[in-house]
């Protein structure tokens, strides 16, 4: 009998899925080295065997950005084809995901002339919904399919793909891509990985115009116009090439060569730069070893083909949200607008792409300011807006009646951070519900509502704020008697109520068997990453990027405890007489991903979130760059109106413990000193 399992690196089949995987490399892509464990440490590799006879494999990535389960391998044995152990592999794959609340379904792209695997995505229930030009050298195009799992109360429709990662490639890659097909690469520099067709629907390659230097040095005029040819599966990367010129002159007292090639390698990672393109992947040795001062200067990225496809998922994380780039973003409450600044706003926010017209959205504009209970709010970065809301409140309900942002590269980010705010304001103010009265919605920002909890209701979204602690039990009544209108997970299922609970954050399911951490931090760092509240009267005077606490990383030694994920933390500010809020718990966050790594790896790893500065870890690791440390991400922090004391803590806990490490707790600690969170004390 054929079974299916996941596995991980203690299993047996982990060897043979490599081993299959590579067998059949040629129609599934080349993964390099180290992908297969990167899938397996992630739990995205599902087996089928007999017995110890593996049958086949479907590897598998979660893309929460845009709520879908991306099919990287589904490969069979030949030994097994005809025992329908693919449709086995998509039962257990779909059974896995189709009760979830963050993914609304499955995607895969795959060659159009692969006749016979397209019978199995026909048969199964995908279907097509796009055809794209594959990026090998022969003419082959690839059909994208998709697997609805139906969700019409949470999802409107798949999330359309304008937000490509975009990379820049050194002439090394391109010239190597190019001879693909006659050439044995060593595997640390065989670049055919990003030519894998599931890469296709998340990514757009460019090439700097230098590459059209190097064309021109190469005497071989059958091999210039493979290479002209071979170029036009990419993009050419626009920019002004003044400022190109002024960057490769700043970049010489980095990069300090004076060959040919030095030069020609300056331009390149100079146009990356001033284009905008936040990757450049090359296996020149040369631009890898300063990397680090190159990062350090500019908002760009320098990795290996291999770094880049393994670490796909993080950096489609960081693209979506980089609070780093909007640091130094203030918001302000807007009274009155001169004409000038009315035609500036309409301007910027008018989405001429839409129905709307100008003349409409002005009018609109001009009713809600002159609503006295309307509240206008613009978003800065530089003395350029970059975002316009309004806010009203009626009762215990908030509505939003503007909601718009100027299109940009750190747009998700703004958004992302100001739904945040406005969530944690709407549970501060003891707000029973959120509605977004916003006419023109762009579909991109609809899905990051719907991560937040955003539901469709009568065509409108809106976010109930749920509050309390209820067992599994009370559950179903209780969301009938707040009116939600999504059905309750199966009660034995913990991760499913977890991502319910954080769905409905900030409601708590207290018998959930979820690990929980009181984990230690400084006052410094609760203030730095997410405790607003001790920023007090500071509050629009701080760093935009210390308010919109929707994730962060926090860092600490490696000696104690592992935590595990997923999990609960409750935040314990260490003592300190120039701090308020010192000595108890003065928040809870879901724990997203704990690593231990090298300080400069861990740093160039999360660095984007902005508030660590490498000195900090270097004082962590107590100037040791060997010793590891531990990076705990975190998100969906609600920080609670009365820090729970010390002592308070004790009584709880029944036992002395000074918090020195982080502390695994019960749920029903968890719980007693949840429901303390809002209690006042003199």
């Amino acid at each position: 009998m054929i079974e299916t399992s996941h596995i991980d690196f203690k299993s047996q089949f982990y060897p043979k899925v490599m081993a299959l995987g590579r067998k059949y490399a040629s129609s599934l892509g080349f993964m390099p080295e180290g992908g297969f464990e990167d899938h397996v440490r992630k739990q995205c590799v599902i087996v089928a065997h007999e017995g110890d006879s593996l049958c086949g494999y479907v590897m598998y990535r979660e893309v929460p950005r845009h709520s879908r389960i991306s099919i990287v391998h589904l490969c069979v044995d030949d030994a097994f084809r005809g025992q329908k152990v693919s449709k086995l592999l998509l039962d257990s794959l779909r059974q896995e995901y189709e009760t979830s609340y963050s993914f609304n379904g499955i995607s895969l792209n795959c060659r159009d002339d692969y006749e016979y695997a397209t019978k199995i995505w026909q048969r199964y229930g995908f279907t097509p919904r796009n055809k794209i030009r594959s990026r090998s050298q022969e003419e082959h195009y690839l059909t994208f399919w998709w697997y609805s799992f139906n969700k019409p109360d949470l999802f409107s429709q798949i999330v359309a793909d304008s937000t490509k990662i975009k990379a820049l490639l050194d002439a090394n890659i391109i010239m190597k891509l190019r001879d693909a097909g006659d050439v044995k690469f060593l595997p640390a520099e065989d670049p055919t990985c990003l030519l894998a067709d599931w890469l296709v629907d998340e990514t757009e390659f460019y090439y700097a115009s230098e590459m059209f230097n190097e064309i021109s040095r190469d005497t071989d005029k059958q091999r210039v116009k493979r290479t002209k040819g071979f170029l036009n599966s990419f993009q050419e990367a626009s920019h002004n090439i003044e400022e190109r010129k002024s960057v490769s002159i700043s970049l010489s007292q980095i990069m300090t060569g004076i060959t040919e090639n030095d030069i020609s390698d300056r331009e390149q990672v100079a146009t990356c730069i001033v284009s905008d393109i936040k990757y450049f992947l090359t296996f020149d040795e040369g631009i890898l070893e300063h990397r680090d001062s190159i990062e350090q200067e500019y908002n760009v990225k320098i990795m290996t083909p291999q770094e880049f496809t393994i670490t796909l998922d993080q950096i489609l994380h960081e693209d979506s949200y980089s609070p780093r780039q909007i640091s130094g973003a203030v918001s302000h409450t807007i009274s009155k607008l001169s004409p000038g600044e009315v035609k500036t706003c309409a301007e910027l926010f008018w989405y001429n792409r839409s129905q709307e017209k100008k003349k409409d959205f002005i009018n609109a504009f001009y009713q809600i300011l002159n609503e006295n209970q309307c509240v206008v709010e613009s978003i800065k970065k530089d003395d350029e807006y970059v975002a316009l809301y309004a806010t009203k409140r009626d009762g215990e309900v908030v509505s939003i009646p503007l909601l718009r942002l100027v299109e940009s590269q750190n747009e998700i980010t703004i958004l992302m951070g100001l739904i945040s705010q406005l969530i944690n304001q709407a549970i501060e103010s003891r707000a029973t519900k959120i509605i977004i009265e916003e006419v023109s919605l762009r579909e991109k920002h609809r899905e990051v509502l719907y991560r937040f909890g955003f539901l469709n209701r009568e065509g409108k979204l809106q976010k109930l704020i749920l509050r309390g602690n209820v067992t599994k039990a009370q559950l179903s009544q209780y969301c009938m008697d707040n009116n939600v209108q999504i059905d309750v997970p199966d009660l034995n299922n913990d991760i499913r109520l977890f991502e319910f609970e954080r769905f409905l954050f900030p409601l708590k399911i207290s018998d959930l068997n979820i690990p929980c951490y009181v984990i230690p931090i400084k006052p410094k760092w609760a203030q730095e990453l997410f405790d607003t509240k001790e920023a007090g009267s500071m509050l629009f005077g701080v760093d935009i990027t210390r308010l919109w606490n929707v994730e962060n990383v926090y860092y600490r030694s490696a000696r104690t405890l592992t935590e595990v994920v997923p999990a609960r933390i409750l935040w314990y500010v260490s003592a300190d007489k120039h701090y308020s809020r010192n000595k108890g718990i003065v928040a809870t966050s879901y724990l997203e991903e704990v690593i231990t790594g090298l300080p400069k790896d861990l740093f160039r790893k999360f660095k984007h979130y902005g508030i660590y500065k490498w000195e900090d870890i270097y004082k962590l690791c107590g100037a040791d760059i060997n010793k590891p440390i531990r990076a705990i991400r975190f998100g969906h922090t609600e920080v609670f109106n009365s820090i729970v004391p010390y002592n308070d803590l004790q009584k709880i806990m029944g036992k002395k413990n000074t918090f020195q490490s982080p502390v695994e707790v019960s749920e029903e600690v968890f719980n007693e000193i949840y429901k303390l969170k809002d209690v006042k004390r003199l």
